[in-house]
């Protein structure tokens, strides 16, 4: 009534009303009273202008009352005034004549509005200035002051709908989506405005990008208001960019709300905005709408966001909930991951760090990641069960001044359910009373004594019954798993004599830090034992064989027993664990007189007159004392710039204090300018400095064929010398008998570094390390400022023995790219070490060429395992990005199951919707619930070295169509020896003409599954029909029908006969236009003895004949939202065509675990068995069909009851159903 009073047509069905008077019948308390008495309200279609004059008689046309005021005068229980935005959507028309645009517009603009009518104004005025005219305005008025009497200036379309309460920003932008009929949606809030050109330029852009969100620039304005006047105090571009940046956007929303427009259809996937956010609502729905499309961003300025300082006029929501931004923030980053960027991360951190809030601790929430699930729990425990419960390990706590708080947090770690292994003696020697022990207790306390430590650690040792045993301090923590997978690991591998685990360590700040450290390095431990050198897993056997602790290094007993070990065998039987064992404070670093006579004396046993030079504390730099000088033969390559090859030549030849070498020139034959100046320095007759003339093969094997040298160095004519003692240190580490290859510290010209060592399988076959950090970093783990062992070090500073470089054939000619990690890693098969050496420092700033992806190939081809496990690394670390950061898929990482009891699959899902749930994630999650399977799930595909680190036995590879994605399969087929499999549940060649996904589908799609079927070896498929479509294509072509998974379709409760008049439905997303045109007047004719129910897609034709329309929800909450329409019948129209004829049921089972009976086209896809209504796509058959249903309700509910129970019994993901699943995915 209200609405119609100032001109709105309205349309009102059903019980609009219910009138709260004692003296009135039940008759006129009902809706059918309220339509006997205003009939004209009443229908599809009404005149305005009579409503409009009934409207304003019976409210007096003088006297106009908002709603709220309406509910006390009539005396309403309650008012329904949502009713109009969710019934009588299409009925809404404008203040205007709707004229052209009342067939639906281009844009929908929901403007929002609350108590800032002089504001509004001037947004409405923007609007009225637009040059692209095809838009209709949704005014939401959120229950602020009236601001109808404004709309009669405007000659454009306005729908205008008042909120019975206030509900927020998000329910009112809800409201007004619900009325919207606009092709795209476009966003205004009232103190902002557009400028002239915002929709045009906007609708120039969909024609270029159709299926994008689209947003333009934007200019922000500061201002006050002053009686109602805007005072503008400046503006500017804070966010002003060129192109999208996804990774920014999961920072922080740089996109005003009225720069940006999607199509509407969006909205049937992504949902609503989040009437449960305080604020952020329009971030949160860009990055859902950024998690599902793509983003197109337009720099040109078409809007202005209007901003006021608090009290200057301002009731703006972002002023009020800033208090609470620290939460709101983290709440979306916890929705929305985004990217596995380190950038992304770093930015949330601090952007929290920004506004107050400490970052919560990334790597807290990793450690709760890795807690094995039930099944695997069981078949850990079948493991150990057969190896005699796992080895006994014994941890011994040293609680050495009697700190009972803090040994309790490292007992609480170790008992019940805090520790996942089992097997443990606990032993705690400490100043304070102990009980009396008994031989049975697991834990048990002993008294320290005035002996050495390590002496009564020796005592406790030999009177424990443990296999393995670990020291750690009062105050460490156990992760919950570690022990649990170190137990495994030592069960599998008996042939250890001590192993290590990685730490969490705790920092000053009162976060957490990763020590995720290498495999067993000889260097490394020498260099720096305050982080090698502790908590290390002993064999008790060996232990006490070897003599235990020695006491005369008090403060370096573990480290010296490890030197002791290698003294005796090497380092063989040395092992690590690429698992946190505990957590523990991070050590300071000082210097330990104690490790540095554990050093010497070490190295003195192996033959070295070894000192440690003063140097960082903790960080140990030794000279070993040799006391030969070799000749030293160093091979300059000369396929350089001229002048960069002199300066190298020079610089060499004036500060290298070492020199006994001779230089070796070869003349590539490749630079005229280089050649004649080689011919004059030949001409000089210098026997120390020689050239080579060019030749046949690479020029450094043609060199060392005649080099006089013992040692051999590498060194690229781009480099210089900085440091007289460069030389020095190489040597002093390439003379030690087990070291083959020696490689230095590079830094750029402007104090970067260059390079540090060979990283292996980062970004590719090898990465430098560390490259870019200023030279004074200390690196990961400080590793930039220790020697230590690489797999490879690069060709522009390399060292070797001479007799080992012709020994091996010098470097591989064959090899297009890497022949210096090829050299290295030959060297390491021959038994010896590559050592970084830290202080052997050049300067070198080359240009870093890429290898091609055949080149890399090729060395995949010859070293891919080596290259995805290099133990100079850390697999927890990740294979892309800088290196040494955290691997942020924990599930590539956390494999507890390191003996596979079952097939590890890797499934790739084309989606997290439908069709990758349905055909790829339930299937996977069933089957590893029940212990059928092992692995994980990754919606992109794995990089060659992510993948062989993983090495899975089955790889899943659902709807891969494009050229990168056949690109990585064709890598997939080449080196992974996994059994692969496609699998596919529609028939893509022949999308329906009407689908909104035909345009995004590649025109020779065909051609591109032909491709990627030929990289697999089996083909999967949903249908018989689908299977005998592409027949021909692949020649083990197996089908699996679709199955529901029972946590999401059993038990779902629903009601019937819920309505005034049946409920009849339909639920599909945007992809079903086709569908729904042989129903559209199946609508319409029964609009009148229905309730027409739309989830999902509702196309705007028969948008006014429908009664209820939802919008999309997310997937796990599909099943149950779809119950909870309360249908009373079903229907699933297809239309005919070939797409069609190869669907699967899904649609009938969906319905059927709701208990909906079901209406369905009879096409191919919806025969069988089901117990469903199959009718031809005729209209009156259709008509006929429905009607037959709704006459007998009984009879309906029966029939969905049979449905229900035939999808319950036959088409679960269950059982047997499971079993095919798991065979179709597995190898004969």
């Amino acid at each position: 009534m209200y609405a119609a009073s100032i001109g709105c047509e309205v349309a009102v069905y059903g019980d609009s009303m219910a009138i709260n008077d004692p003296g009135l019948s039940q008759e006129q308390v009902s809706g059918c009273y309220a339509e006997s008495v205003f009939p004209e309200f009443f229908g599809i279609y009404t005149d305005s202008k009579k409503t409009k004059e009934i409207a304003q008689r019976e409210l007096g046309f003088d006297v106009v009352y908002p709603a709220s005021n309406l509910v006390e005068i009539l005396g309403w229980s309650s008012y329904k005034e949502d009713e109009v935005a969710k019934y009588a959507c299409s009925g809404f028309s404008s203040v205007a004549s709707p004229g052209p645009y009342s067939e639906g517009p281009l844009f929908s603009i929901v403007l929002t509005t609350y108590n800032r009518p002089d504001l509004l104004r001037d947004a409405l005025a923007s609007v009225g200035t637009q040059t692209l005219l095809d838009f209709e305005v949704i005014l939401i008025n959120d229950n602020g002051a009236p601001v109808e009497h404004l709309l009669a200036d405007y000659d454009f379309p306005i729908t205008y709908l008042r909120q019975g309460r206030n509900k927020g920003l998000s329910a009112a932008r809800n409201a007004g989506l619900a009325m919207a009929r606009g092709r795209y949606i476009v966003y205004l809030d009232d103190d902002d405005i557009y400028l002239p050109n915002h929709l045009a330029v906007l609708a120039e852009a969909f024609d270029q990008h159709p299926g994008s969100v689209i947003y333009t620039g934007v200019e922000y304005v500061n201002e006050k208001l002053e009686d109602g006047q805007r005072i503008e105090l400046g503006r500017g571009q804070p966010f002003k960019h060129e192109v999208f940046d996804r990774d920014r956007l999961f920072v922080q929303n740089y996109i005003p709300v009225n720069t940006w427009a999607h199509p509407r259809e969006m909205l049937a996937t992504v949902g609503e905005f989040d009437t449960d956010l305080a604020a952020f609502e329009d971030w949160d729905m860009l990055l859902r709408l950024a998690t599902r499309y793509p983003f197109v961003h337009v720099p040109t300025v078409t809007s202005e966001v209007h901003t006021r300082p608090p009290g200057a006029g301002s009731d703006h929501m972002l002023g009020r909930e800033r208090k609470n931004f620290p939460a709101l923030y983290r709440e979306l980053y916890q929705r929305y991951s985004g990217s596995a960027s380190e950038d992304l991360k770093r930015g949330r951190q601090q952007m929290l760090a920004s506004l107050g809030e400490r970052p919560r601790d990334s790597l807290t929430a990793w450690l709760a990641e890795r807690l094995p699930t039930a099944s695997e729990n069981r078949l850990i425990a079948d493991y150990l069960q057969d190896h005699q419960g796992g080895p006994l390990i014994g941890v011994l706590v040293l609680d050495l001044e009697g700190q009972a708080e803090q040994l309790m947090l490292t007992l609480k770690s170790l008992l019940g359910e805090r520790c996942l292994y089992a097997t443990l003696r606990i032993l705690v020697i400490t100043p304070a009373d102990v009980p009396a022990p008994s031989a049975a207790d697991k834990l048990r306390f002993l008294k320290m004594t005035g002996e050495p430590l390590a002496v009564q650690i020796n005592c406790a040792v030999e009177a424990s019954d443990c296999q393995w045993f670990m020291l750690a301090r009062a105050g460490d923590e156990f992760t919950q798993s570690g022990l649990m997978v170190a137990g495994v690991e030592l069960a599998r591998n008996p042939e250890c004599r001590a192993v290590y685990g990685d730490q969490l360590q705790r920092l000053p700040d009162g976060s957490l830090g990763g020590a995720f450290l290498p495999g067993f390095n000889l260097d490394l431990l020498l260099s720096f034992p305050l982080v090698m050198a502790r908590h290390w897993l002993y064999r008790r056997d060996l232990f006490l064989a070897v003599g235990g602790f020695d006491g005369e290094f008090s403060e370096a007993f573990e480290f010296e027993f490890l030197t002791r070990l290698v003294e005796q065998e090497g380092l063989v039987g040395l092992g690590h664990i690429d698992e946190p064992l505990l957590i523990t404070n991070a050590p300071q670093l000082r210097d330990n007189p104690d490790e540095r006579r554990v050093i010497e004396h070490h190295l003195g046993k192996r033959g070295y007159q070894a000192r440690v030079l003063p140097g960082l504390p903790g960080r140990y730099r030794t000279h070993y004392g040799h006391v030969t000088r070799p000749l030293v033969s160093i091979i300059l390559s000369t396929d350089v710039p001229l002048a960069a090859l002199q300066r190298c030549a020079d610089s060499l030849l004036e500060k290298t204090t070492y020199d006994h070498y001779e230089l070796l020139l070869a003349d590539s034959g490749n630079r005229a300018d280089v050649t004649a100046w080689l011919h004059d320095v030949a001409a000089l007759g210098d026997d120390k400095v020689r050239v080579i003339a060019a030749g046949a093969g690479l020029a450094q094997n043609r060199v060392a064929e005649q080099a006089r040298g013992e040692y051999l160095l590498l060194l690229s004519g781009e480099a210089a010398i900085v440091n007289a003692d460069w030389l020095d240190e190489l040597l002093n580490h390439a003379q030690r008998p087990e070291v083959g290859v020696v490689g230095g510290k590079l830094l750029t010209a402007n104090g970067r570094v260059a390079q540090a060592g060979l990283l292996l399988g980062l970004n590719g076959p090898s990465t430098p390390a560390f490259a870019g950090e200023p030279m004074e970093a200390a690196g990961y783990l400080h590793r930039l400022q220790v020697d230590q062992n690489y797999s490879a070090v690069g060709e522009a500073c390399l060292m070797i023995r001479t007799e080992v470089y012709r020994q091996l054939g010098g470097m591989d000619g064959e090899l297009a790219a890497f022949r210096d990690v090829d050299l290295c890693l030959r060297v390491r098969e021959a038994g010896y070490l590559t050592v970084w050496a830290a202080h052997a420092i050049v300067l070198h700033e080359a240009e870093l060429v890429s290898a091609d992806a055949e080149a890399q190939d090729q060395f995949y081809d010859r070293y891919l395992p080596q290259l995805a496990n290099d133990p100079a690394y850390n697999r927890n670390l990740a294979l892309n990005g800088r290196g040494f950061d955290l691997e942020s898929d924990v599930s590539l990482t956390w494999r507890p199951l390191s003996w596979r009891p079952s097939p590890v699959v890797l499934a790739h899902p084309a989606d997290p919707w439908g069709c990758g749930h349905y055909r790829v994630i339930q299937p996977f999650s069933a089957l590893k619930a029940q212990g059928l399977i092992d692995g994980t799930l990754s919606m992109g595909l794995l990089h060659v070295t992510d993948l062989e680190r993983y090495d899975p036995d089955v790889v899943v590879l659902q709807r891969q169509i494009g050229d990168e994605r056949l690109d990585a399969m064709r890598r997939i087929k080449r080196f992974s020896r996994a059994f692969k499999v496609y699998e596919l549940d529609d028939y893509l060649p022949n999308l329906p003409l009407k689908s909104v996904h035909r345009d995004q589908m590649p025109r020779d799609i065909l051609k591109s599954l032909r491709r990627g079927l030929d990289f697999v070896d089996r083909f999967v498929v949903s249908t018989q029909s689908l299977a005998e479509a592409f027949a021909g294509l692949h020649h083990d072509i197996r089908v699996i029908e679709n199955r529901l998974p029972a946590k999401w379709w059993r038990g779902l409760e629903n009601q019937r006969r819920r309505g005034r008049k049946p409920r009849v439905g339909w639920a599909g997303g945007i992809s079903h236009t086709g569908d729904l045109d042989l129903i559209a007047d199946v609508v319409k004719e029964l609009t009148h003895e229905v309730e027409w129910v739309f989830f999902g897609m509702c196309p705007d034709k028969i948008r006014p004949y429908v009664h209820e329309i939802h919008v999309g929800v997310e997937i796990e909450k599909y099943p149950a939202t779809l119950a909870s329409l309360n249908l009373d019948l079903a229907l699933a129209p297809v239309e005919q065509n070939l797409f069609n004829e190869c669907k699967s049921n899904l649609r009938l089972l969906e319905y059927g675990a709701c208990g909906f009976p079901v209406i369905c086209s009879d096409l191919v896809c919806y025969r069988g068995d089901l117990p469903v209504t199959r009718v031809k796509n005729r209209f009156r058959d259709w008509v006929d069909a429905i009607r037959m249903h709704i006459s007998d309700l009984d009879a309906a509910a029966q029939a969905g009851d049979r449905l229900r129970d035939a999808v319950y019994r036959d088409w679960m993901l269950e059982g047997e159903n499971l079993e095919r699943w798991r065979r179709a995915w597995m190898p004969d």
